[in-house]
């Protein structure tokens, strides 16, 4: 074992060492009535995905038994506990898409290419690539998270603002710092607290069609899509309309419920949140756009979703490809998961369901689903790496610092790249470029 390939599973081991169960080593392998048995981990939302759709696919395939264990305690932790000793693991798991390419090159996940090849055209090749490693399948997608600016239509209404006018970030931020100036600092236009610039720079490195990582896994920082993004935030940081709160902070979710904040620009799945926690806000919300960094640029990016899979260890990979295949594959599975759940499928079969064109009466009718399908196949594909997270990390510390003491731009990413450079043991770009996706 090289700690190239499997320096996260060690890191792993210690965590389970450290008094993390296995769970699930001693489960049986049938039901004891003759039908297979399956056990499946998943958490939050899409765990409740999975068991309303569960007796639909026992009436499909009443040979199997699948038995969904839903936690969010350690869940992937005890994954990869599972996965380095042997035993214990799922048949068939969902973890987070970024996670998904640390995953693909462990050796330890089941190969689902020859089952799952001829769904690929089928899914957001953004997320897809996420599944892919040296032409083999690991993993299918599961939920996507297309952006956009949810808005409250009170105060567009009453500072007279038309969220149809807003095609730039610069149009974005004039509409702010006119209505902080007509309510006298009362509203802000949005949160973007020195500490939470990642979210954001993420969305704005893809609009810029920028890469932290080229096609051959080497550092691509250095570029002038990271230029680009860090001068939209650093306007922002600049404005005294943009409010220093944490993104999913408490200021941040009870500012739902009163007018403190006007916008929220982030994915489809902020949704869910806000219906949750602010219920009686229902009517007064919208949606637009991305503006774009520069006119006639992208207005598309994404953050989050999941995958979902199968590890080796399986003693029925066949029952676990059909469970896989019905809950990710079928268009009317993925479809009761939006309607349901406010989980955006990846699955861009679905695009064309008249589910998509209607009123949603929590956004005053409008049809935002049809908003957040627009332009997915323009989405920039960023090339994430089995270190993704560990370099997501040094781009937040050093964005903070940044932020925090107005660094100039050369500065951040000097420090980041030779951060990531140094600890990630990558080679630097000799320039950034519009690359394709790397499956390392």
């Amino acid at each position: 074992m090289t700690r190239l390939k499997f320096g996260f599973f060690i890191g792993a081991l210690i965590i389970g060492a450290s008094g993390l169960g296995c769970g699930g080593s001693d489960r049986a392998v049938d039901s004891g009535d003759g039908r297979t048995h399956l056990e499946v981990w998943s958490w939050n939302v899409a765990g409740n995905c999975l068991l309303d759709a569960n007796e639909d696919f026992k009436k499909e395939y009443p040979e199997i038994d699948s038995e969904l264990i839903i936690t969010s305690t350690m869940v992937q932790q005890r994954l990869m506990l599972s996965l380095i000793s042997g035993v214990g693991a799922p048949d068939v798991t969902q973890y987070e898409a970024v996670d998904a390419p640390r995953y693909n090159i462990s050796g330890r996940m089941l190969d689902l290419t020859e089952w799952a090849m001829k769904y690929k055209d089928d899914f957001s090749q953004a997320y897809w690539i996420n599944c892919e490693y040296e032409g083999k399948v690991y993993a299918i997608p599961w939920d996507m998270g297309p952006c956009g600016v949810f808005y409250k239509r009170n105060i567009f209404e009453q500072y007279e603002i038309d969220p149809d006018a807003i095609d730039t970030w610069a149009d974005y931020l004039a509409a702010g710092e006119k209505i902080y100036q007509l309510s006298n600092g009362k509203t802000k236009l949005m949160a973007a607290s020195p500490g939470g610039m990642g979210w954001y720079f993420e969305i704005l490195l893809q609009q810029a069609e920028g890469n932290v990582f080229d096609d051959q896994g080497r550092i691509a920082l250095d570029s002038p899509a990271t230029r680009k993004a860090l001068d939209v935030l650093k306007t922002w940081l600049e404005s005294d309309c943009i409010a220093s709160v944490d993104v999913f902070g408490p200021e941040y979710m009870s500012s739902f419920k009163n007018d403190k904040i006007a916008c929220y620009p982030l994915a489809v799945w902020l949704g869910s949140n806000i219906k949750g926690y602010a219920p009686e806000t229902s009517g007064n919300w919208g949606v637009f756009r991305l503006p774009a960094i520069e006119p006639g640029g992208l207005r598309v990016a994404i953050l989050g979703g999941s995958v979902l899979t199968i590890p080796a260890q399986t003693k029925h990979k066949e029952a676990a490809w059909k469970f896989v295949e019905f809950m990710m594959c079928n268009k009317t599975t993925q479809l009761n998961h939006y309607r349901n759940h406010d989980l955006f499928p990846a699955l861009i079969t679905t695009f064309d369901d008249p589910f998509f064109d209607e009123e949603d009466p929590f956004y005053a009718n409008q049809k935002v689903r049809r908003l957040f399908a627009t332009e997915i196949d323009k989405i920039h594909r960023l090339n994430r790496t089995k270190d993704w997270r560990e370099a997501n990390r040094y781009l937040g510390q050093n964005l903070s610092a940044w932020a925090t003491t107005h660094r100039d731009n050369e500065r951040f990413i000097k420090d980041t790249v030779a951060q990531m450079h140094s600890n990630l043991e990558r080679e630097l770009a000799p320039k950034a470029g519009k690359e394709a996706p790397i499956h390392e």
